[in-house]
């Protein structure tokens, strides 16, 4: 049985026996949905009392304000250009779209668990600024919490309905905008610490893998083999391993090419020759970037994709209809929100416009593997 199958089949049985037990166990702070749980804490929070402390962070709510609007255009320039891209521009090579995070089909099963604490990092993040600013803005919190969407963890917090309907436009819109700024600006810094700390850990090319009948396999060319070296010339980075194969033909139909690699296979160091007949164009290898302590680089990497794919996403006006009702995003009640002040024509295109946006993401969506170095 395949791999996704077992996870299908393991997904399905464990919110069936989840929901099962929801309708036996019944808990008012609990509430279990087909694919969706939803848990309180009954934890409340009272508006900050420091007024310099709540200054600070009210000028970082015009701040996250302005972020999370230019962050919105940003998004629509994306969809609108993926999709004529993909639909209105003959033989166009553009594949790019959403990609759905998915176990064992966008995301190996290995690399999970990188995606998951990055998940938990951000959706945290991302709700305990909203919490910040509603109290600097003098709303209190009345409950937080955490839900599962299928396989995705995330918190949240409730503002009491009241104070937040009653807020000033302006401190509502500014709560609204906080968590998507906070993950952009979290995005940002370990984007940063990626970018310091992968070319100090670089350790060959590792080799994901090779296809059937070609010179790679041929020469016993496995998925999982770090090369670290091509005719004695060092290759540790991706570049230069590149830049080696074009060197000696290796990528060319016009050429033969004989090839040494050292490699790194289950500890231990080996040279394998490989030999890449004329007309044939390529060695048949799929690789990455290896580096020595990948869990690091992997964490790193997961942080910086789901803070700014959060952000991002976050942004666009979407609402998500769920059995238990609707789920916006911080974008959507900021545009819902801004579009109602011109009255009921206002709510109806703006209801309109997420519609449409949900449509077009999902037409966009790409199932393509997400590899973490």
């Amino acid at each position: 049985m395949q791999d996704w199958l077992i996870i299908l089949i393991s997904f399905i049985i464990f919110w069936g026996f989840l929901y099962l037990i929801g309708k036996i166990i019944k808990n008012k702070k609990i509430t279990i949905y087909p694919f969706v749980l939803i848990a309180k804490t009954g934890i409340g929070m009272e508006p900050i009392k420091s007024k310099n402390r709540a200054k600070i962070l009210s000028i970082f709510g015009y701040i996250s304000l302005a972020i999370s609007i230019g962050l919105m255009v940003y998004f629509y320039y994306i969809v609108i250009s993926t999709f004529i891209a993909r639909y209105f521009v003959p033989n166009s090579s553009q594949t790019a779209g959403f990609v759905p995070l998915i176990p064992g089909i966008t995301i190996s099963l290995d690399q999970l668990i990188y995606f998951l604490l990055a998940i938990g990092i951000a959706v945290v993040s991302h709700e305990l600024f909203h919490a910040l600013i509603a109290r600097a803005e003098g709303i209190p919190i009345k409950d937080a919490g955490f839900f599962l969407l299928a396989f995705i963890p995330a918190a949240f917090v409730e503002p009491d309905d009241n104070k937040m309907k009653s807020a000033p436009f302006k401190s509502r819109l500014k709560v609204y905008s906080a968590g998507v700024t906070i993950n952009l600006i979290l995005g940002i810094i370990f984007l940063l610490l990626f970018v310091y700390i992968a070319p100090k850990l670089i350790d060959g090319v590792s080799l994901v893998s090779v296809l059937s009948n070609s010179p790679a396999s041929l020469a016993n060319l496995k998925p999982g083999m770090i090369i670290i070296s091509v005719n004695g010339t060092s290759t540790l980075s991706l570049q230069s391993f590149m830049n080696i194969l074009n060197k000696y033909g290796a990528e060319s139909n016009l050429t033969t090419a004989n090839l040494v690699l050292t490699v790194k296979y289950k500890g231990v160091i080996e040279n394998i020759t490989v030999f890449k007949p004329y007309g044939i164009p390529h060695l048949g290898i799929s690789v990455v970037q290896a580096f020595k302590m990948s869990w690091l680089v992997s964490i790193v990497s997961a942080l910086y994709l789901i803070n700014l794919g959060l952000a991002l996403v976050n942004a666009a006006p979407l609402a998500i209809p769920l059995p238990g009702g609707t789920i916006q995003s911080d974008g959507g009640y900021i545009f819902i929100e801004s579009l109602s002040k011109i009255g009921k024509k206002g709510l109806q295109v703006g209801i309109t416009f997420e519609v449409i946006t949900l449509l077009m993401i999902l037409s966009l969506l790409t199932i393509s593997p997400i590899r973490l170095p």
